[in-house]
């Protein structure tokens, strides 16, 4: 499984394989949005990215996302997250550009 820190007004996209990482213990501030993509959801999830039904904004309640893709396969993980990403830079092209950097 990755974790994915998703920031979109310092476009990034943080790549966290350790759960025990100490920047992803940050993650359970209050109204923080989760994604998981699994065998079960990854078509409809692929699906609330393409037709954008996740935002991304300046303010508090959309600025970022964690996204959680589990296949028990680290390079179909990270090919699932470069299709993300292509399909959220359709409608946010900083984020688009933005390179995947690995953490833990």
């Amino acid at each position: 499984m990755i974790k994915v820190y998703v920031n979109y007004p310092n476009p990034k996209f943080s790549i966290h394989r350790n759960p025990l990482c100490e920047e992803v213990r940050k993650r359970e501030k209050t109204g923080q949005r989760h994604i998981l993509i699994d065998i079960d959801s990854v078509s409809t999830e692929l699906r609330c990215f393409a037709n954008k039904k996740y935002t991304f904004n300046s303010n508090i309640e959309s600025n970022d996302m964690w996204i959680d893709i589990e296949f028990d396969d680290a390079l179909f993980e990270e090919s699932v997250l470069k299709y993300i990403r292509r399909l959220i830079g359709k409608h946010y092209a900083p984020l688009g550009r933005a390179e995947l950097t690995t953490h833990c």
